[in-house]
């Protein structure tokens, strides 16, 4: 029995780091994919949570949003104007954790906003060039 909880026990920290082995990738890899997967979940969940809509017309709107993020940042405008912006979103989210591991250090909020905004603009047009 031991010798079965101890293969389950392994076989669930390898599927749970094969999963967040792929998510860090697609994240890492192809962020552009990342960020369209990402708002599209957003905002299925945010019309079927806060709008009047059936479930499965949450499920198209998520959908469709996915699809149109994905192929504006495809084009050459379009991939500026949402990549910035979402370099722009990435760089603020960093800064939550700096600002709260810094004991709300402003300068430092500051730099880790710049810093995050150009990592997360040169993940972009790294994935743009695949």
């Amino acid at each position: 029995m031991e010798a079965i909880a101890g293969f389950l026990f392994s076989f669930i920290i390898a599927v749970a780091v094969g999963i967040i082995s792929a998510v860090l990738g697609l994240f890492f890899g192809h962020i552009i994919l990342f960020d369209s997967i990402a708002l599209g979940i957003m905002a299925g969940l945010v019309s079927k949570n806060f709008l009047p809509v059936h479930p499965a017309f949450s499920l198209i709107i998520g959908i469709v949003v996915f699809a149109l993020l994905f192929l504006v940042q495809k084009t050459k405008f379009g991939f500026w104007i949402v990549g910035g912006f979402l370099s722009f979103a990435w760089g603020f989210i960093i800064t939550i954790f700096v600002y709260s591991s810094t004991g709300g250090d402003m300068i430092w909020t500051y730099v880790g906003w710049g810093l995050g905004a150009i990592f997360m603009m040169i993940l972009h047009l790294i994935a743009k060039n695949k």
